[in-house]
């Protein structure tokens, strides 16, 4: 049976920086399926499960969760030094026009942390107020379990960056930083 597993959600994280890299072509995506009743389902894995009384959000969702909160409408160049396996990394930058922020998003497939170095382009040179959240777990197969509070959720903290900055990205980790317009 599958699962909604932590590396379901990472691999569904680089595939939509891609969608964003191009989104002048990609105008749309939606999960499929979203919503299932626990026990009366009939494809696995689905985004959102829940019963008469609860709610579970998969690993999935927190994701699909992040790229929405944190969209952006023009795609801005950065460059990321330090990538070992081009395999297991993805990101992407973009700016929200109504906000002015940008958001850089960084998905690491691999099983080992990853030293990135991080260049933003356009942005004037100064201290960056942002928000850092990491979705991650200590194992690629965890999962969120009915009953159990979540082994995979979004972690937030604020952050002071600056156009050019060095980060490790987590194994198995989506980090989002959004980065408040000064």
């Amino acid at each position: 049976k599958r699962r909604s597993t932590l590396r379901s959600a990472i691999a569904e994280a680089a595939g939509l920086t891609t969608f964003e890299r191009n989104g002048d072509v990609v105008q749309f995506a939606s999960y499929a399926p979203l919503l299932a009743r626990r026990n009366h389902t009939q494809w696995h894995p689905d985004l959102i499960y829940f019963t008469g009384t609860e709610v579970f959000p998969t690993a999935n969702y927190y994701v699909q969760q992040l790229f929405g909160q944190n969209s952006g409408d023009a795609y801005l160049t950065t460059t990321i030094e330090g990538i070992g396996n081009r395999a297991t990394l993805a990101a992407s930058t973009v700016r929200d026009s109504k906000s002015a922020d940008v958001i850089v998003k960084i998905v690491n497939g691999a099983e080992t942390a990853t030293a990135l170095r991080i260049e933003l382009a356009g942005i004037p040179e100064s201290d960056l107020k942002a928000v850092r959240t990491v979705l991650t777990s200590a194992s690629a197969d965890a999962i969120n379990e009915d009953g159990q509070p979540p082994a995979i959720k979004p972690d937030s903290s604020e952050v002071t960056l600056k156009t050019a900055f060095a980060y490790e990205a987590p194994a198995n980790s989506l980090t989002v930083f959004r980065i408040k317009n000064q």
